[in-house]
């Protein structure tokens, strides 16, 4: 096989591995498979944490402004009540 065959599966392989998130200035957010873990994990961490939760992952804000509905409605699209802290009800 050549070079130009083994750049075009290398380039699918990577299209397949990408995330796109539509944004609503008709721009497209790009990011790596990987980030839709992380970008979990990071969400988790921000609930309920208050002034002590860590910053944003770019993902959750990407799905927060995309411009397509599957987005905007998903886990990833948080509101900034997200981090209030958790009232103790155990009393």
């Amino acid at each position: 096989m050549g070079m130009k065959g083994r750049l075009g599966r290398l380039e699918k392989r990577a299209e397949r591995d990408i995330i796109e998130i539509p944004q609503q200035d008709a721009t497209v957010a790009r990011f790596p498979q990987r980030a839709a873990a992380d970008a979990y994990v990071n969400l988790m961490d921000r609930l309920g944490a208050g002034e002590e939760a860590p910053a944003e992952h770019p993902l959750l804000e990407a799905a927060t402004n995309s411009s397509d509905r599957w987005w905007r409605e998903s886990v990833y699209a948080v509101e900034e009540s997200w981090t209030d802290p958790v009232p103790d009800l155990s009393e």
